[in-house]
C-alpha cells in the first residue's frame, strides 16, 4: 500500500541559473537596496513597453503584493518556473531573454500554481522563499542582507 502527498517536490533551479537570475536582479536593483519595485522595472525597461513588462512581472513575482520583490522571492519564483515543468533550457533563454531587456514572459502554469497555493490554509511559496533565503546565506556569491 502506497502513500500519496499532495506536496509539490521543492526543486531548485542550477547553481548556474541562479547566478543568471541573480545578476539579472541586481541589474534591476541599481541602488543595491536587496528589493526591487515597480519604478526601477519601469526603468529597467524602459520603452520596451516597461508598464506592461513591469505589471506582468509584479502580477507573477510579487505574491505577497507588498509592492517589492526580494532576491529571495524573484528565486523563488524561478524556482516555481523549475516546479512547474519548465526545463533549464528554457529558463536560461528566458534569463537571456530579460538581461537583453526583451519581454516578460507569462508563465501560465505558474499563474496556476500562484491560484492554488493562496487558497491553501499554509501556503508552499513562504516554504520556497525561505528555502532561498538559507541557500543565498550559505551561498559565498551573493550578499544582500
Amino acid at each position: 500500500m502506497g502513500t500519496c502527498s499532495n506536496r509539490t517536490e521543492h526543486k531548485q533551479i542550477s547553481e548556474n541559473l541562479r547566478l543568471k537570475a541573480i545578476m539579472i536582479f541586481q541589474k534591476i536593483d541599481i541602488y543595491n537596496k536587496g528589493y526591487i519595485d515597480k519604478e526601477r522595472t519601469l526603468q529597467f525597461w524602459k520603452s520596451n513597453f516597461a508598464k506592461l513588462n513591469t505589471e506582468a512581472l509584479f502580477s507573477q513575482v510579487d505574491y505577497k503584493k507588498s509592492g517589492n520583490i526580494t532576491v529571495q522571492e524573484w528565486l523563488a519564483f524561478w524556482d516555481i518556473v523549475k516546479q512547474q515543468g519548465y526545463s533549464e533550457q528554457e529558463i536560461s533563454d528566458e534569463l537571456d531573454q530579460l538581461q537583453e531587456g526583451k519581454a516578460w514572459v507569462q508563465f501560465y502554469k505558474v499563474d496556476a500554481y500562484i491560484r492554488a497555493d493562496r487558497e491553501r490554509h499554509k501556503t508552499q511559496i513562504d516554504s520556497i522563499v525561505q528555502m532561498e533565503k538559507k541557500t543565498l546565506q550559505k551561498s559565498k556569491s551573493f550578499n544582500y542582507n
